[in-house]
């Protein structure tokens, strides 16, 4: 395997030029987020594997490495877009440049060409779940073993297969919503035939019934059958007819919806044996508990194969002792089933009832457009998409208990004034002059075969959802069943790092942790100890913090058994952002005990890991680099563990004046920034957080001159002579600084942005940069074990102190 000493990234993703030195140790970037850290990310995966998992995967669509590898502003250039890395080979510890361009991303170069580092390549390339995002973690888990080669290619595969799993779940859930929402369009264009018809059913019998006598008075003969390919107006003359309206049916159509919203004696009684049985959840938390554990226990019954329990992992004198006692947890909980299944059917009787609301909405729309006042139209579509959301909301109980002031109230929220408007539309139908006799027939005819079009196309719709939803049901079942026997054997194998690895984070409280691994039905299927209580999924009781901390061990424990000693390299990209303050330290010394010779690439938004992660040891102050902002421009603003005076100094010995310039404005915009934030200075706000150095440097001056001022009066308020003076020195000393500053800082831009460069010389340029050193360090802990930014304390609305963090910078802010 290999490790990286240096990464140079030009024109990728969102990087400009970058280079970080990781001296094949861990490594530390950090920042927040929309700052640039996962281009780092994206850099290293690209050339390692010529690839960018981030740009890979479903629902990406068209995008490519090739199109989006380079930056935006290079979009038309992939071959500006590079990214180089000096590797070494773990093994002979002989190095060389590996580099790859976004235009020929599927070849690499190597300089010099060395066998075992090329080798190391490629073993690297065969292996993308090095890199980890906290997106992927739960991937990981499920993997099957064979040998280490083979491990990777299982790997891949079952990259694949649980994105296979999930898409026939999704598939298998739209397919059955769509044939829910097919079975109830049956019923609205059956329920507008038979309005049209004016008849109790559709049979054969009963549309012969209301079709041939207006036939014959068209002088058409009567039909004798009613099939897919009956057409009903056969023989109309439907290019003559002035319309399709037909008065009688159009009054029935609104008088159905003027009937439905005048009795709601139906709909309100569901609504209130909805509510009804809602209430008992909220009123007996219990009957929750209860059918969790339903669940629970009747995954535990299925899983029952020896005298252990499946749930606690106690043995029992015997099997049928064990199943008659997790049947009868199952008839203590039929009660909450009970209550389930009530709330379940009442959902779907209300959900009926308003798909036909919805049904007579849509059908009376035409109408609207055609006979009704202005905006009729929209005020039924408006009001037809809130109830599918409503709809929506019965779906599930966590959903539906958040509904019940509507199911007690104004349940179907009817629009103000609707009343008034379907009368209106009554009205201008039937001031319709009335037809001939032959004029309704041809419009009935018309009407009637376009309704009848449209049940067959419903009922043939309906059909066809409903064998591609049964049909999904048994390839998802199938699929799943296959999935999990196959993955029970990797379950098996890693329990033991895992578990081990997560008592290591977590001894203080959960010294008996135990984690199970069991597929079924395409879920995670993981069940852990819970303080010794019993095993339940992750999620059940572990905060997310302690989920994370799973995800991140399950991780660990799978690349261990896949590499072996050949784990050398890992990329961790925010997977450990969440893991709670008490155990942080832990996890990194975890990581420094269980895997010493590898080298993480770690990323975070989170300060306080970051610091944890140095203070611990696990990443050398040196080892990092910190990211405050990015812009489409220049890409993310960075500090690295490389003091960037040195860089500074190493660009004015080689009379290279704009490079000097350059680092010396993005430092100070990031370093300004920072103060500006732990200083809490005031500038304008901005919505893109973008701020130029200028009103950065005046708000983190003023603010440092306020706070000297408010130190220097409580000093006096306590008369501390040794404080008074100590603050009057540094009073002086910001003085002195500010002014050297305001003096030099003039050839910062000049140096950047014009030509004015050509005239500078290093020593011109020499005191600049010492000017800004001696402002800044006005900001710094002189501590060499510290070294950090002062900051301002607060409680509440009220200053404490300004102080660093170990304590060596300290004004007191609290009068007496």
């Amino acid at each position: 395997m290999i490790q990286i000493d240096e990464i140079s990234i030009t024109e990728f993703r969102g990087i400009r030029a970058l280079t970080l030195a990781l001296d094949a140790k861990p490594y530390l970037v950090w920042g927040p987020n929309g700052s640039g850290k996962s281009g780092v990310v994206d850099a290293i995966d690209f050339v390692l594997t010529g690839s960018v998992n981030r740009l890979s995967g479903s629902g990406l669509g068209a995008i490519t490495v090739l199109k989006h590898g380079p930056h935006v502003l290079r979009r038309d250039d992939p071959a500006s877009s590079v990214v180089s890395a000096k590797v070494r080979d773990t093994v002979s510890g002989k190095s060389a440049v590996l580099s790859r361009s976004v235009k020929t991303s599927a070849q690499f170069t190597l300089t010099p060409d060395v066998p075992e580092v090329r080798a190391a390549v490629e073993r690297a390339q065969a292996h993308p779940e090095i890199a980890l995002s906290r997106r992927d973690i739960i991937k990981y888990i499920v993997a099957q073993p064979t040998n280490r080669a083979q491990q990777v290619q299982s790997l891949l595969k079952l990259e694949q297969t649980t994105e296979i799993r999930k898409l026939l779940k999704t598939t298998q859930g739209k397919l059955s919503a769509d044939q829910k929402t097919a079975q109830a369009n049956v019923k609205t264009v059956e329920d507008a035939m038979r309005r049209h018809v004016d008849a109790p059913d559709l049979q054969t019998d009963t549309l012969l019934g209301a079709i041939n006598p207006r036939r014959r008075v068209l002088g058409l003969p009567d039909l004798t059958a009613v099939d897919r390919d009956t057409a009903l107006n056969e023989g109309v003359d439907t290019e003559t007819s002035a319309t399709a309206f037909n008065k009688s049916s159009a009054l029935r159509d609104i008088s159905a919806l003027h009937d439905w919203l005048a009795d709601l004696t139906t709909i309100k009684r569901h609504a209130v044996a909805l509510d009804t049985a809602l209430g008992t959840l909220e009123e007996d938390p219990t009957v929750l508990d209860a059918l969790k554990q339903r669940s629970l226990v009747a995954d535990g019954l299925k899983q029952v194969v020896d005298l252990c329990c499946p749930l606690c992992d106690s043995e029992w004198p015997n099997e049928d002792e064990l199943r008659a006692h997790l049947n009868a947890k199952l008839k203590r909980s039929d009660t909450a089933a009970e209550i389930q299944k009530e709330i379940s059917d009442q959902a779907t009787r209300l959900t009926t009832e308003l798909r036909s609301l919805r049904g007579l909405l849509k059908t009376a729309k035409p109408l609207a457009v055609s006979h009704g006042p202005g905006g009729f139209s929209t005020t039924i579509d408006d009001w037809s998409e809130g109830l599918v959301a409503f709809e929506t909301r019965l779906e599930s109980i966590a959903s539906a208990l958040g509904q019940r002031t509507r199911l007690l109230g104004d349940i179907l929220v009817k629009p103000v004034g609707m009343d008034a408007r379907l009368a209106e539309t009554v009205a201008a139908i039937e001031a319709e002059p009335d037809l001939s006799t032959t004029a309704r027939a041809r419009s009935f005819l018309i009407l009637a075969q376009e309704r009848w079009q449209n049940v067959k196309n419903a009922r043939r719709q309906f059909a066809q959802s409903d064998r591609a939803w049964k049909a999904a049901q048994i390839i998802y079942q199938t699929y799943c069943d296959v999935a999990d026997a196959a993955l029970t054997q990797l379950y098996r194998d890693v329990e033991v790092d895992f578990s081990n690895f997560y008592r290591f984070i977590n001894g203080d409280d959960e010294k008996s942790f135990k984690a199970e691994f069991k597929p079924s039905a395409g879920k995670l299927d993981l069940s852990v100890d819970f303080y010794g209580i019993g095993q339940f999924p992750p999620s059940a009781y572990h905060s997310e913090g302690h989920q994370d901390g799973m995800g991140v061990c399950l991780y660990l424990a799978l690349i261990k058994r896949l590499l072996g000693v050949d784990f050398r390299f890992a990329v961790l990209d925010d997977v450990v952002m969440s893991v709670d303050v008490n155990h942080r330290r832990q996890f990194c010394e975890l990581l420094k005990a269980e895997f010493p010779d590898v080298q993480f690439i770690i990323t975070t938004h989170d300060e306080v890991w970051a610091r944890q992660m140095q203070k611990s040891g696990l990443v050398a102050k040196k080892n990092q680099a910190r990211f405050h902002g990015w812009t489409v421009n220049d890409g993310p603003a960075y500090e690295d563990g490389i003091d960037f005076w040195d860089k500074i100094e190493a660009d004015l010995s080689s009379d290279d004046v704009p490079s000097a310039a350059a680092k010396l404005r993005r430092n100070l915009e990031a370093i300004l920034t920072d103060l500006t934030s732990v200083l809490k200075g005031q500038v304008v706000y901005q919505s893109d957080a973008r701020y130029e150095l200028g009103e950065l440097l005046a708000s983190v001056k003023a603010q440092h001159n306020k706070l000297l001022g408010v130190a220097a009066s409580v000093a006096n308020s306590w008369a501390s002579a040794a404080d008074v003076a100590q603050i009057k020195a540094l009073q002086e000393e910001r003085k002195a600084a500010s002014l050297s500053q305001d003096n030099e800082s003039w050839a910062i831009n000049p140096a950047v942005h014009f030509n004015d460069w050509a005239s500078f010389s290093s020593a011109d340029f020499r005191p600049v940069v010492q000017a800004w050193r001696t402002f800044l360090d006005l900001f710094l802990c002189t501590n060499e074990q510290c070294t950090d930014w002062i900051y301002l304390v607060e409680n509440g609305s009220t200053k404490e102190a300004l102080r660093c963090r170990c304590g060596g910078y300290n004004l007191n802010l609290r009068k007496k």
